[in-house]
Order: C-alpha cells, then sequence, then structure tokens
C-alpha cells in the first residue's frame, strides 16, 4: 500500500507541472492583453518610434514609463491623422520584445502604409478602436485665426500682424453655437539675419468659443525677440532652438465625447509628443512622452 501511494504521488507530481505550466502561459496571455490596454504610439517612417501611454477604462491615463507591455508580432494598430483614420498596420517584428526591458528604448517596424502623404500619424492598438476623427482645414490665410495668434503673441511682447499659420484645423462639435479649433504657427527661421530685429516664435494655441465667449489657450509655446547685432547662433545660446510643433491628430480616446489633442515636438535634440483633453472649461495634459534624438 504505501509502494502504491508513492506511485500515485509521483504520478500526480509528474501531470501537475504541464498542468502548472499551461496555467501560467494562460494567464500570462491574459494578463498581457489586459495590462495593453489601449496602447498609443507615434507612428513615422513605417515605424512606431515612442510610446505615449494608454488609456484603460476603469482606471484612466497612464504614462508609459508606468508599464512595459510592448505589442507582438502582427498586432494590429490603427493610425490617425488630421484626416481622420488613415491606415491600418500590423506589427513586423519577428522576435519577441525583451521581457524586462522599458518603452525608453522601445519601437517596432509595421506595415507599410502611406507615409509620403501621411508622415506621422497617432497609432492606436487594435483595429478601428475609436470614431473617425477628421477634422476641418482651416486657411493659413484665415483673417480671423491669424488676428487670434497675432494676439496671443502680443501678449508675449512680440508685435507680428502677419503670423505664419503652418496648421489650422476646426474640432467639429455636436452643440450649436461652440467652436474649437487648434492653430499652428511658426516664425520664419530662413528669415532671422544678424542686421535686423526678429520675433521668434512656435505656438499651438487651442482656441475655444461658447456661444461668443472665447478662451485662447496654449498647448505650446516658444517665444522670444532678437533684437538687431545679435546672430542667431548667439540667440539660440541664449534661448534655444525653435521647436517645431505639428498636430498629429485629434481623437476621442477617452469616450467621454471631447477629442484628445496629440501634438508633436519636433526640438533640436529630442521628439516629444503630448496628449491634451479639453472638457470646455479646463485643458490639462494627460500624457507626454519624450526620447533623445541619437546622432
Amino acid at each position: 500500500m504505501p509502494v502504491m501511494a508513492a506511485s500515485i504521488q509521483a504520478m500526480i507530481g509528474r501531470m501537475k507541472y504541464p498542468l502548472t505550466l499551461t496555467l501560467m502561459l494562460a494567464a500570462t496571455t491574459v494578463l498581457h492583453a489586459v495590462d495593453s490596454g489601449r496602447l498609443l504610439a507615434f507612428a513615422a517612417d513605417n515605424r512606431l518610434t515612442l510610446a505615449l501611454g494608454k488609456f484603460e477604462p476603469g482606471h484612466g491615463w497612464v504614462q508609459s514609463v508606468g508599464f512595459y507591455a510592448p505589442p507582438q508580432s502582427d498586432d494590429v494598430f490603427t493610425l490617425y491623422t488630421p484626416a481622420g483614420k488613415v491606415a491600418a498596420v500590423t506589427i513586423q517584428e519577428k522576435r519577441s520584445p525583451y521581457r524586462d526591458g522599458t518603452f525608453a528604448s522601445w519601437s517596432a517596424e509595421v506595415s507599410a502604409w502611406d507615409n509620403r502623404s501621411t508622415p506621422y500619424a497617432l497609432a492606436v492598438a487594435g483595429s478601428a478602436p475609436l470614431v473617425d476623427g477628421a477634422l476641418e482645414p482651416i486657411s493659413a490665410d484665415n483673417p480671423e485665426y491669424k488676428a487670434i495668434v497675432s494676439k496671443y503673441l502680443k501678449s508675449r511682447g512680440l508685435h507680428v500682424d502677419q503670423p505664419f499659420l503652418t496648421q489650422a484645423f476646426a474640432i467639429p462639435q455636436v452643440n450649436q453655437g461652440q467652436d474649437e479649433a487648434v492653430l499652428i504657427a511658426h516664425s520664419d527661421a530662413g528669415a532671422v539675419s544678424t542686421e535686423h530685429e526678429a520675433s521668434v516664435y512656435a505656438v499651438a494655441l487651442l482656441r475655444w468659443n461658447d456661444h461668443g465667449k472665447e478662451k485662447v489657450l496654449p498647448l505650446a509655446s516658444q517665444t522670444s525677440f532678437k533684437p538687431a547685432g545679435r546672430t542667431r547662433e548667439e540667440h539660440e545660446h541664449l534661448y534655444g532652438t525653435r521647436d517645431y510643433l505639428r498636430l498629429i491628430a485629434a481623437v476621442d480616446i477617452d469616450g467621454d465625447g471631447w477629442k484628445e489633442i496629440i501634438l508633436y515636438d519636433a526640438k533640436d535634440n529630442a521628439t516629444q509628443l503630448d496628449v491634451f483633453t479639453f472638457n470646455g472649461r479646463r485643458l490639462w495634459r494627460v500624457l507626454s512622452a519624450y526620447k533623445p534624438n541619437y546622432n
């Protein structure tokens, strides 16, 4: 009897390990799917080059430094731009990402899309997980919106009668009498000379109009005045190189009916992406990701 009991115990021991391993693998798969949430990334040049973070329903926004659950080969991402949904791509990396890595060093090759006409996009995990976020283009010569930028620059000590709008989009609203727009403007870096004074700026503004009550809120603002006689190099030594700002997309990520605004800040030595949300009263940044440019 003791021999039989020992044999049974040995058999159970041999069976337990495969079962445990199977359960662990299943749990790992489930945890990965749950932990991924609604992962957001910056897409450029047929790669996901920077993880921004994620939104988890019931939990909220999580910065990319707060977790590490990289997508796997063949995972699907949907790309969004100011034109709305533009493509669906899949992860092409065949090697599994490092288990103990961080998103700071992560990037992934994806299937090709038309990145000549759409060089940058917001990548959202899943197949069309969000409502199409097409925006309405605003003419760069629109006098009303140029005046808004000019007024803002004046509040920063710069007198620019005709600011150069590089992007301007209206964000569609459901309610009548409400208007929301993103305005991006830059000074002409090539026109800066030693002999002449210059207003140097890179600004991204959110303009909100609720039945005539207007707010202009800065998403990003870099302003300085260069006096005559100062070289461009001397000015950049004092104030830094002027950034280049670009609206990547505006889509409702968290499902509250308000579109999050995704802003790309191309710095001289780094890439920064910020995700803002606005609820008609308050603007705040919910995600921010930064990666140095390595030469």
